[in-house]
């Protein structure tokens, strides 16, 4: 006897149900992919913007905290210049010396292209970020330079703590003889700026950038940024009014006797991400002091970063000694 066997499969509706079950595994195995590389890209710029802005305060903080440093000696206004002393590219207005004029702390607020066209020479003032500050310090190194130490081409301030002179080490530049015990300082001036562009004009990019003193036999000023993704700098002196060291008020426009009574700074940073997010729109409004910067309605992360500074050497700050 012949037995028949009937067919087994799936039916239509099977096939249907389990190819919809599999387009839904897949569509959220889709969707939670694209999440996590939308959440890794988050992370990722918020993570970049926030080591950023930390090194940028710290940065600042530093400087403004050793502005107008001089070794173990105070009476600025009494430095003298070696005949080996000789500056090649400037910074100042064209007419004044910038670099050797020892003013420990200069503080352009709001800053215009026209402004630093005309006061800083050695910046490119067509690529600066308009309205944010230009803070200039001048300082030597936090510890001093053993004569066999001394680097050729180097500005340094050579003191014996009665008196100091500026000489060029190497070649001629012979440390001077002061008598005593004579010690060498690297001379360090610095001008911080924002540029508006990272690496190519157009970039769109904002750096913190910087000029130096560099070495050589005439050392003149270069320019090297340092830190991407700065769209803001502002800073306020703390001033003392009655002598007791702590500051009465802040000013982000301090005159030449303000500058001499500051006993403080208050750093603002206006850092953003490098990249834009995603379907994300910034709509926020930051304040930096008393500059309110307006919600920009792009797809960057921004983050403002605040710190207030000890300035430990206010008698030299305006270049007067003490």
């Amino acid at each position: 006897m012949r037995i028949l066997h009937r067919q087994a499969g799936f039916t239509i509706s099977e096939l249907m149900i389990s190819l919809g079950l599999g387009v839904a595994l897949i569509s959220g195995a889709v969707n939670i992919f694209v999440q996590n590389n939308r959440s890794a890209l988050q992370d990722e710029q918020i993570s970049i913007m926030m080591d950023n802005g930390r090194f940028v305060s710290r940065l600042l903080s530093r400087e403004l905290a050793m502005a107008g440093f001089w070794g173990k000696y105070l009476d600025v206004a009494t430095i003298s210049q070696h005949a080996s002393v000789s500056v090649g590219t400037d910074c100042g207005n064209g007419i004044d010396d910038w670099a050797m004029e020892l003013q420990g702390l200069e503080l352009q607020p709001d800053v215009s292209i026209v402004d630093v066209a005309a006061n800083f020479q050695c910046l490119p003032a067509l690529r600066f970020v308009a309205g944010s500050d230009v803070l200039a310090v001048k300082r030597v190194a936090d510890s001093e330079t053993a004569d066999g130490d001394v680097q050729t081409g180097q500005l340094y301030l050579r003191t014996n703590g009665a008196g100091a002179q500026m000489y060029l080490g190497g070649g001629s530049g012979t440390p001077p003889v002061l008598g005593g015990t004579e010690t060498n300082w690297a001379y360090l001036p610095s001008i911080f700026y924002l540029r508006d562009y990272s690496v190519t004009v157009g970039d769109g990019l904002p750096t913190l950038c910087r000029a130096y003193l560099n070495t050589g036999a005439t050392p003149s000023m270069t320019n090297q940024c340092l830190v991407d993704g700065i769209e803001d700098l502002q800073i306020e002196l703390g001033v003392d009014d009655d002598r007791d060291f702590i500051a009465d008020y802040y000013t982000d426009s301090p005159s030449t006797s303000e500058l001499t009574d500051a006993v403080s700074a208050r750093i603002y940073i206006l850092a953003r991400s490098i990249s834009e997010v995603p379907n994300y729109t910034n709509d926020k409004t930051y304040l930096l002091g008393t500059r309110v910067v307006a919600a920009a309605n792009d797809g960057f992360y921004r983050r403002v970063f605040s710190t207030t500074v000890v300035l430990r050497n206010p008698s030299n700050l305006a270049g007067i000694g003490t």
